[in-house]
């Protein structure tokens, strides 16, 4: 099954939504944001209260002799090369199934970017190195225990969407004007009211939003009034750790925070697992594209700035016959 999750409500309860980012530093490959919305069975915010909610989310569950928990995704996972299948990328393709099957997005097969990023299709096929991402479609019932254990808990996987932006519509939004702060500000806060679009939600039904904080940024009322649509945002409190608002939304409001160490937080965590899992299968198509155009063994990269370099004068003479504009391939910043 393939197509939006959509949300049967009931009372009393609230609508969560919470994102993360992979692949905001790396120079190759591309930045995926994944936004997950989960329906819990409280109408409070307070962190506290939302924690024990996600209890079952949280907890270590054995699958095939593995233990998968949800945790943040620098953590499960460490690449020592962009094409090693580790236990850690084990856990996140795990994890990333069994929430695409317990939301309704992919029952079967997961076919990650048709059902997790569709919006993102044509810039994606777009670049022959992530044709291999085009062709990714997985059997999910691998994640069946872990759906099992999850549903055990107050929280219920509702929704779950993503972005791909590749180093081509990476590098045309820096050109416009911006800066890859304002990239992945625009691009969460896009994906956070795609999701708010697609979900059923009543008058006055509590809604939070939840977010990494986007690298260094500390203000985000300006970029908040852009993606929705000049509303005028009220500013809960801007510090060194969290900043915080109110933003109205079709007659009603929800609130929102960018939290520094934010993925600490049980749904950011599941976010992000899904940003990376996401990136990983990426880096594993770049990879094997150029790996298969060499005439040499070529040492795969997980595209951060200084092993990208290496990459790219081992790859030197492919990107030479192919005549590749590198504005397509490596990020300008």
């Amino acid at each position: 099954m393939t197509g939006s999750c959509h949300l049967t409500l009931t009372a009393p309860h609230m609508i969560l939504i919470a994102t993360d980012e992979a692949g905001y530093g790396p120079k190759l490959g591309p930045l995926v944001v994944a936004a997950s919305a989960w329906k819990i069975p409280i109408n409070t915010a307070d962190r506290s209260d939302l924690q024990r909610a996600f209890a079952a989310v949280a907890g270590p569950v054995t699958v095939a002799g593995r233990r998968v928990v949800v945790d943040d995704s620098k953590t499960v996972f460490q690449p020592r090369s962009a094409t090693k299948k580790s236990g850690g990328y084990g856990k996140l393709e795990c994890v990333t199934l069994a929430g695409a099957r317990w939301c309704g997005l992919a029952d079967g097969r997961l076919d990650i970017v048709d059902d997790l990023a569709p919006q993102d299709r044509a810039r994606i096929n777009a670049a022959p190195w992530l044709a291999g991402l085009m062709k990714q479609s997985i059997e999910t019932k691998q994640g069946s225990p872990l759906i099992d254990a999850w549903q055990s808990g107050g929280a219920i996987l509702s929704g779950l969407k993503a972005r791909v932006v590749t180093a081509e519509a990476f590098n045309q939004a820096c050109a416009a004007g911006g800066n890859k702060s304002d990239l992945l500000s625009q691009t969460t806060l896009t994906l956070v009211k795609d999701l708010l679009d697609e979900l059923s939600i009543s008058s006055g039904e509590p809604v939070a939003v939840f977010c990494d904080r986007h690298g260094g940024r500390r203000y985000y009322a300006g970029p908040l009034q852009s993606v929705f649509e000049g509303t005028l945002v009220r500013v809960i409190a801007e510090s060194k750790t969290e900043s915080s608002y109110t933003v109205p939304y079709r007659g009603d409001e929800f609130t929102i925070r960018f939290t520094v160490k934010g993925d600490s937080f049980t749904p950011v965590a599941f976010s992000s697992m899904v940003a990376k899992y996401m990136r990983e299968k990426a880096m594993e198509s770049l990879n094997t594209y150029f790996a298969d155009l060499s005439t040499v063994p070529l040492r795969p990269t997980a595209g951060y700035p200084v092993d990208a370099d290496r990459f790219l004068e081992d790859i030197g003479p492919i990107i030479q016959k192919q005549g590749f504009d590198l504005a397509t391939l490596v990020r300008s910043r």
